[in-house]
């Protein structure tokens, strides 16, 4: 079971600031983005009861309750939350995550390994809900190129995916290690093709 600490005065804090927004039912949610990568970051959001899934773990604190998406709980055991002073005086809340940076394949695995395991895990996903996926074809001097398969095989918009959605994702995870992506996909408009 995760473990998530929050200070009593940052629970304060953070009662106050949901009261504020007077949404019944608001949580706040611990997220995790590029998780098992180097440009890995978390943050603190507001989180509507209609956007609480199944897939949440849920922590109670004194007048509001914490969520995390189960995907990435493991990033974020042994958290802890706190409320201090900045320079200027004003409240500032902090998030300390040890287990940010805990990698996803093994510490010595070669690059394009982590890639092909980033772009299974966390890219080919986003695109099933248009019958879509894609994979590593290669990763050589920067360049990761892909193919697209089941509804991204000859849509319209694979160009915009690729360079406006994965490109952007892979350098944001792998920050100065890639170049460019580039699509070796044969495309084919059929009646799958999303666009």
């Amino acid at each position: 079971m995760s473990k998530i600490t929050v200070s009593p005065e940052a629970q304060v804090y953070l009662r106050g600031i949901i009261e504020k927004q007077k949404m019944e039912g608001l949580a706040i949610r611990l997220t995790v983005t590029n998780p098992g990568t180097p440009g890995v970051e978390s943050g603190i959001l507001y989180c509507p009861k209609e956007y609480i899934t199944s897939q949440d773990l849920h922590f109670k604190m004194d007048g509001f309750e914490i969520v995390i998406d189960m995907d990435v709980v493991d990033f974020l055991d042994e958290t802890v939350i706190d409320l201090s002073k900045d320079d200027a005086g004003e409240d500032l809340l902090t998030l300390h995550a040890p287990n940010l940076k805990r990698k996803l394949v093994s510490e010595d695995a070669p690059l394009k390994d982590q890639i092909a395991f980033y772009i299974e895990r966390f890219v080919s996903p986003t695109l099933a809900g248009h019958g879509g996926a894609v994979r590593l074809v290669d990763f050589k001097d920067g360049i990761v190129t892909v193919e697209f398969s089941g509804g991204c095989n000859g849509c319209s918009l694979a160009g915009a995916t690729l360079h406006e959605g994965i490109e952007k994702q892979l350098k944001n995870a792998f920050q100065d290690q890639i170049k460019g992506v580039e699509d070796a996909t044969a495309h084919t408009v059929t009646d799958e093709s999303y666009a």
